[in-house]
């Protein structure tokens, strides 16, 4: 089992399977048992003085651990709309993905907010967190509650960076040229991918203008290629509903081996926000 195949625990009766099997598979071997007490002090440490997200454990882990050569969908802002989200994992399937990370805002906006949830959970989906998912008024299970109270604000895999608005310090939605290039100026991630604004771009942080990053043209489920020089934003649009007259369900495959981001637009059911340029982001 590997570490994207496992879902948080969320409940006490969880915790206790899962620390009775991990004895279980340590009892009688001291070697196991001192890499426990390691990871327990360093843990520890992270809880009450934590460091800067890409020097924490698990990031450092994941990050050594990245499978080199797989294609990664990435999607975003679900809002609740399950129909949306069962018409992007089958086009997934279809794209040949071998992998799914999900940027966030999972619920509110759509009807089936535990179905969303549920769904993730069964697919080993991993998740950051989004606004929506940390403040909301709506009615969900407790299950579903405390997966999102449970939600990373970042993934981080070695010079990948996943995050649902910015990983600036100041968060604004990187949805012009200006805003790129503020985020190229206070991060150092090679690709950074983002949710939030509801309308995909592609953002280089080599511009001819100073101030500014360059916004790259791109067409819908065609590959851009990706220059290694270079360094990249991309917004990944959204599964719940679009903030421009593109009337699709938004997603993004990152290809590592071919070296593309691919833009999908596919047929599918969207919110009835899907026109709304006033909607809370």
């Amino acid at each position: 089992m590997t570490g994207d195949s496992l879902t948080p625990i969320l409940t006490p009766a969880e915790h206790r399977i899962a620390v009775a099997e991990l004895l279980g598979r340590c009892r009688g071997n001291a070697d196991a048992l001192q890499l426990i007490a390691e990871v327990e002090r360093i843990v520890r440490f992270e809880l009450e003085c934590p460091p800067p997200a890409p020097q924490q454990l698990v990031c450092c882990l994941t990050a050594s651990n990245a499978r080199p050569a797989q294609r990664i969908a990435v999607i975003s802002d679900i809002h609740g709309n399950h129909a949306g989200l069962m018409a992007a994992l089958d086009d997934i399937a279809a794209q040949g993905c071998d992998r799914i990370v999900c940027l966030g805002d999972l619920v509110e906006g759509g009807p089936d907010n535990d179905r969303v949830i549920e769904t993730l959970r069964e697919r080993g989906v991993p998740c950051v967190r989004g606004n929506h998912d940390e403040n909301n008024d709506v009615a969900l299970s407790n299950v579903t509650r405390q997966f999102l109270n449970a939600l990373p604000e970042s993934i981080v895999e070695d010079y990948v960076l996943f995050i649902h608005i910015s990983p600036r310090a100041k968060k604004r939605k990187v949805d012009h040229v200006v805003e790129a290039w503020n985020v190229f100026e206070e991060s150092d991630y090679r690709l950074t991918f983002v949710g939030h604004a509801h309308v995909p771009y592609i953002f280089g942080q080599r511009s001819p203008s100073y101030g500014e990053a360059c916004r790259h043209a791109f067409e819908y489920n065609q590959p851009f290629a990706i220059d290694k020089t270079d360094r990249y934003i991309v917004s990944v649009g959204s599964i719940g509903y679009g903030r421009d007259t593109v009337a699709k369900i938004r997603y993004c495959i990152f290809d590592q081996k071919a070296g593309t981001i691919e833009n999908r637009a596919i047929d599918g059911p969207l919110l009835p926000l899907d026109y709304s340029e006033s909607h809370l982001s």
